[in-house]
C-alpha cells in the first residue's frame, strides 16, 4: 500500500476515527527522536582518513570523473 493510498483511507474514515489516527501519529512524531538510533558523526581526523582511503581506492574513478 502506498502512502497516497493510506492517506485516502484515512480521509475516508469518520471524523472521530480520523482524530484518533492523527492523535496517534502526533504521539509517534513527538516520540520519534527517542525511538531511533542516535546519529553520530565522524570527527575531522576520521573524516580525513576515510576520504584519503576512498580517493586512494577509487583513484581511477576519480580520474575519469575529472576528465
Amino acid at each position: 500500500m502506498t502512502a497516497r493510498q493510506i492517506i485516502q483511507e484515512i480521509e475516508a474514515l469518520p471524523a472521530e476515527e480520523q482524530r484518533e489516527v492523527l492523535s496517534t501519529l502526533q504521539e509517534r512524531v513527538e516520540n520519534y527522536p527517542s525511538t531511533v538510533a542516535k546519529i553520530t558523526f565522524a570527527d575531522h581526523d576520521e573524516a580525513l582518513r576515510v576520504a584519503d582511503r576512498i580517493f586512494k581506492e577509487r583513484a581511477e574513478l576519480f580520474q575519469k570523473l575529472a576528465q
